[in-house]
């Protein structure tokens, strides 16, 4: 069986928390975001209003259990360094994140810029995941 160090697992979680802050904050692509989603600015006060803190806390369970598979995959791969890593979450976000992203850009008819900006997003987070976490070995 193989065994995961959780203290990386929870630093790449954390970061991925911040860099999702920061990606869909008005200084990257929040407003863009907001646009082709159709979210406006009174249902993102609603949502704080009923306890967005939910959302949060649901999005950083979510993000611990990715970066487990992650780090599962990194120690059976034998994975040794941050380079690595990066490379390893670069190859699942390629063969699992872009392609589902490209079904949902053909059918569900989302806007191309919108699975840009997600699928990005991910890629960035999955890399500096994986970075923290096969380097932390």
């Amino acid at each position: 069986m193989y065994t995961v160090n959780f203290w990386p697992i929870l630093v790449a979680a954390i970061v991925a928390f911040a860099i999702g802050a920061l990606w869909y904050s008005p200084i990257l692509f929040g407003r863009e975001w907001m646009i082709l989603t159709k979210v406006t600015s009174a249902d993102i006060a609603a949502a704080k209003a009923r306890g967005m803190w939910k959302s949060y806390i649901a999005q950083l369970i979510v993000s611990l259990v990715m970066f487990c598979v992650l780090s599962f995959l990194i120690v059976a791969t034998d994975t040794m360094t941050g380079s690595d890593g990066a490379f390893l979450a670069f190859i699942v976000w390629l063969g699992f994140v872009a392609t589902e992203s490209v079904g949902r850009f053909l059918w569900e008819n989302k806007p191309f810029k919108l699975i840009l900006i997600s699928s990005i997003g991910s890629l960035i987070t999955l890399v500096i995941g994986g970075a923290i976490i096969g380097a932390w070995r």
